[in-house]
Order: C-alpha cells, then structure tokens, then sequence
C-alpha cells in the first residue's frame, strides 16, 4: 500500500511565509478603517450602507490575510464578516453582546497583526 503524499490530505499546517512590510503597512491601513467603520456601525444602530461597507472590508482582509498565509488573522477577520452579515432585525436585540464579541475581536486581531520589519517606511 502507498503513503500519501505529504501535504496531499489538506491538514498539513501550510509553510509561514514572509510577509513583506508594504502588505503589512496595508493590512493595518485597513483593520484601522475597520475598526472605525466597526464603531460607526454600533453607533449608528446597525445602519445598512454602513454595515455593508464594515461587511465587505473585513471580508477582503480575511481574503488577504488567507492569501498571505497569516492563517490567525484570517480567522479573526472571517469571524467579524460573519458577524457583521448579520440584518438590523438581528443585529438590534443583541448589540450589547455584539459590541463586546466585536471589541474582543479588534483586540484579538491586533495582537495577532504582524508587526512591519524595523527601519521599513511606507
């Protein structure tokens, strides 16, 4: 009987790959304009065009962050989209709790959130 190639089944943990500091800079760029949008939207009381636009920007940055091998990331990002897809029917009888999951999250992400190579300027 044959062994499976390594990496084949899928679970193998992927390689962590060096992520250069201009995407770095971009990412943080971004989860900051998330976390404002995030704060605008609890403010607003789940206002739509401002829960769409939290909803795609987390999205894209679980999408950049799977790209770029920053699996942790990914996860948090993921689960803030998720949250995020949530209507305003939905959203309204539980914002205290989605305040609290939301701000545990921006924590998690940045203590997660790589940090730019000494000496790198944008």
């Amino acid at each position: 009987m044959e062994e499976p190639m390594a990496g084949m089944s899928g679970s193998a943990p992927r390689e962590q790959r060096s992520v250069s500091g201009a995407t770095l800079s971009l990412i943080a760029v971004a989860f900051s304009e998330l976390r404002g949008d995030l704060r605008y939207l609890l403010d607003s009381g789940w206002d739509e065009p401002v829960r769409r636009r939290a909803e795609e920007l987390a999205f894209v940055l679980s999408k950049a962050c799977l790209r770029q091998g920053l699996d942790d990331l990914t996860v948090f990002f993921r689960s803030t989209a998720n949250l995020t897809r949530l209507s305003r029917a939905n959203a309204l009888p539980v914002l205290p709790a989605l305040e609290e999951k939301l701000e545990s999250l921006m924590r998690d992400i940045q203590i997660h959130l790589p940090k730019r190579p000494k000496g790198f300027r944008a």
